[in-house]
């Protein structure tokens, strides 16, 4: 097991309902660096996008319905733990196999895309 730690998370919307995840993760006893680096996944949530999407109105004000979205998000609840726990499984399937510091980087879309 690896015994690198992340230390920072950032959430980047490029899209109405895409974002880019990333976590910077460090060796306890190395200085900070931050290193920009590939995306190492492209994952299909569309229930965490759409979570996502409606926090992102929120942040901008644009209008949402509140208890709509309160609604959706308890009707959505296990598909939403469901693709969280798939992120962090990804996250740590990445960690275990570095040493130093370094960034994972993921990008969340709501659609499906087909394979190139």
């Amino acid at each position: 097991m690896s015994s690198v730690k992340p230390f920072k998370i950032i959430i980047e919307w490029n899209d109405q309902e895409d974002f880019n995840f990333s976590c910077d993760y460090d060796h306890p006893d190395s200085e900070k660096a931050q290193k920009n680096g590939p995306v190492h996944a492209m994952l299909n949530f569309p229930v965490m996008a759409e979570a996502m999407g409606n926090v992102l109105k929120k942040l901008r004000k644009d209008p949402i319905s509140f208890p709509l979205f309160l609604v959706n998000l308890a009707f959505n609840h296990r598909s939403l733990l469901n693709e969280i726990d798939q992120l962090l499984q990804q996250l740590h399937h990445h960690l275990e196999n570095e040493q130093g510091s370094g960034t994972f980087s993921c990008h969340i879309s709501s659609k499906k895309r087909l394979p190139l």
